[in-house]
């Protein structure tokens, strides 16, 4: 769709693929740990308002577009200096206009993938309030990931879709 939706969506992956390192290490160096957190924070802060970014735009709503972007590099710019408890907060808040706004845009155009994508990346970023991690017999980062894997995938065929049924249309 746009560069901006592309840089979310490699942002996602990156965080990914770093966590995966992470996971399957035996002692995971200190760098390597504190990289994993930098980069998930940021891969949800900025990177999902701009794949929310990428809905927005092939719709047309372009103020809302760059009001999902702006935010979520508002919220980055901000933050630097908070605990972690902080980070989390903004975490949260920095996710959930943009997960409910790709949500809304889902559901009004019927996009069964963008709905499941928004839903389970809405979870990834409750697991730990929720306990999933407990419930299942898994660790909480594992939950997280498999469920923000599944969320980012969903949500990037929901744009391929659109954008595809948008281009039938013109």
């Amino acid at each position: 769709v746009n560069l901006g939706c592309a840089t979310g969506f490699l942002m996602q992956a990156s965080a990914g693929a770093l966590s995966a390192i992470h996971s399957y290490t035996a002692e995971p160096s200190a760098l390597l740990t504190v990289s994993l957190r930098d980069v998930s924070w940021l891969s949800m802060v900025i990177g999902l308002p701009l794949v929310s970014f990428g809905f927005h735009w092939l719709n047309g709503d372009r103020l809302a577009a760059n009001s999902a972007a702006a935010v979520g590099i508002l919220i980055a710019g901000c933050c630097g200096g908070l605990a972690e408890e902080g980070r989390e907060t903004a975490v949260s808040l920095a996710i959930a206009a943009p997960v409910l706004s790709v949500l809304t845009v889902c559901l009004v155009t019927t996009n069964l993938y963008g709905i499941l994508g928004s839903l389970a990346v809405g979870l990834a970023g409750m697991a730990k309030e929720f306990r999933l991690g407990e419930q299942l017999g898994l660790k909480e980062v594992v939950v997280r990931n498999v469920l923000l894997t599944c969320g980012v995938v969903a949500l990037h065929r929901a744009l391929d879709t659109q954008q595809k049924q948008q281009a039938e249309t013109t």
